[in-house]
C-alpha cells in the first residue's frame, strides 16, 4: 500500500496507492506546510487528479462531510471544507471515480516524541483512527489501545468491503480474531464502547 522513505533529519515521504473505488487511508507524515486536504490531496497526488475525486472525512457523533475535487478550477470544493486539517493519527476515504489508481504522495516530517509520549484522542463511539508514526505494525508495536468491547474494523480495497470485525477480549487482552499488521498510510474504523481513551505510543526514528 505504501513505500516510506526517510531521511537523517526525519523528513521523508510515503507513496500511498488510491485505487478505483474507496481507500481508507491516513496522512502518516506532518507536513510543515499545512496538512489541509487541498495541500495533501491537491498538491499530493501525481499527474491530473481525476475530475470528483472525493474526500470523506468522519466527525464523531455527527457524521461524514465531504469535498469533491474540481477541474475547472483546479482544488477541492466547497474550498472552505477544503481547509479541513487531517492530522497524522487520522485517516480519510478517498474515492477514486477514475478506472485506474492514483499515487497520492505525502511529504512532511516523522513525529516524534520527546520528553513525551505522542498521543491522540479516541473518542467514545466511532472514529476514524490511524498510527501517528509511519510504521508498519501490530497491535504490541504500534501501541493500539483497546478497552472491553471495542471494535476495529478493516477496510479490504480489493473487495471494497470491510474485514471480519475485531472485538477487543477482556479476558485475553487482545483483539479476536487477531488483528494483522496496520499498514503504513492505513486508516481503520475504531468503536469506541467505553468513555473516550488515548492512544499513545514512544517513538524516535533512530531506535
Amino acid at each position: 500500500m505504501a513505500q516510506p522513505v526517510f531521511s537523517v533529519n526525519a523528513v521523508g515521504y510515503v507513496n500511498t496507492t488510491l485505487v478505483p473505488g474507496f481507500s481508507l487511508v491516513s496522512n502518516p507524515l506532518n507536513n510543515t506546510t499545512g496538512n489541509t486536504i487541498q495541500n495533501l490531496f491537491g498538491t499530493g497526488i501525481t499527474g491530473a487528479i481525476p475530475e470528483g475525486l472525493t474526500v470523506y472525512w468522519f466527525i464523531p457523533g455527527t457524521g461524514f462531510d465531504l469535498v469533491q475535487y474540481d477541474t475547472l478550477f483546479n482544488q477541492f470544493e466547497p474550498a472552505a471544507k477544503a481547509s479541513e486539517v487531517i492530522a497524522p493519527g487520522e485517516g480519510v476515504f478517498v474515492k477514486n471515480p477514475a478506472a485506474t489508481p492514483v499515487t497520492v504522495t505525502f511529504v512532511g516530517e516523522v513525529p516524534q516524541s520527546g520528553a513525551s509520549p505522542l498521543s491522540h484522542p479516541v473518542p467514545a463511539g466511532f472514529s476514524i483512527q490511524a498510527s501517528e508514526v509511519p510504521q508498519e505494525g501490530n497491535q504490541t508495536l504500534l501501541n493500539i489501545p483497546g478497552q472491553p468491547g471495542d471494535v476495529i474494523y478493516l477496510f479490504d480495497e480489493a473487495t471494497q468491503s470491510y474485514e471480519t470485525a475485531r472485538t477487543f477480549d477482556e479476558l485475553f487482552g487482545t483483539w479476536d480474531p487477531p488483528l494483522r499488521n496496520i499498514l503504513v498510510g492505513e486508516a481503520f474504523f475504531y468503536l469506541n464502547r467505553g468513555a473516550a481513551d488515548t492512544w499513545t505510543r514512544t517513538f524516535q526514528v533512530n531506535n
